[in-house]
């Protein structure tokens, strides 16, 4: 990727979103079993999931363990049943306007700052090669966290084409968020010296550490998205 904006001359905003992952996790493993045809373990899931269940079912779903009577498709169903909630129903804050504005629309690529950080992140020399390498972990998790949702059964779109231009990249569980708070915090990575903006992954980093230790107080995963 290069310095230019996206075609078009604006990029899309990017949120990171309060979720349920082990949820997340269950939902889409069930959506790309029905894609497939085997609509067992969306019934399944349903039937053990009340939580998931009633909200359907608030969201006026007669028979939430059809996946076939629901209309949404599977981007929207995906969020709507794994975003965390407040107690006023509202989705679950993880970040002040601030902060959010600044993750929102990185200038950069696609706009996103989990993919700077990807392309420019590099091994730190110095770090210890003891089997538990962070820097490891960190590109792990960041692949998880903006591709999970790319690797569908039916193709890398099935997620990223949604009603409304709801786009869902990838997500983290509230494990997850923890092992990439702490690896981004130790020492294990460094900056390439190609860097595209000048302190641009020390910003990035900073900002990206303050939404996981938010997440991680709330005991919530992570879900990126974005939208037009």
């Amino acid at each position: 990727m290069d310095l230019e904006q996206v075609e078009g001359g604006t990029s899309p905003f990017i949120t990171l979103d309060a979720c349920d992952g082990a949820r997340a996790e269950a939902v889409l493993t069930a959506l790309e079993a029905h894609a497939v045809g085997d609509s067992k373990k969306w019934v399944e899931l349903v039937s053990k999931d009340e939580v998931l269940r009633l909200r359907l079912i608030n969201q006026g779903i007669d028979k939430p363990e059809l996946r076939d009577g629901i209309t949404w498709d599977d981007p929207s169903l995906l969020f709507t049943t794994c975003i965390e909630l407040s107690k006023d129903g509202a989705p679950m804050p993880i970040a002040d306007p601030l902060l959010r504005e600044k993750i929102g629309r990185f200038p950069w690529g696609d706009g996103s700052l989990i993919s700077y950080m990807h392309e420019f992140i590099r091994p730190n020399s110095n770090r210890p090669r003891n089997g538990n390498d962070g820097y490891e972990t960190i590109i792990a998790l960041l692949e998880v966290l903006s591709q999970r949702c790319g690797t569908s059964c039916l193709g890398h779109e099935r997620y990223q084409n949604g009603n409304a231009g709801l786009d869902i990249r990838g997500f983290l569980t509230k494990e997850q968020v923890r092992e990439l708070r702490l690896a981004l915090s130790g020492r294990s990575w460094s900056v390439a010296a190609e860097e595209a903006l000048d302190g641009g992954m020390r910003d990035v980093s900073r900002n990206l550490i303050a939404i996981l230790r938010a997440a991680e107080r709330r005991e919530v995963g992570v879900l990126l998205r974005s939208h037009s």
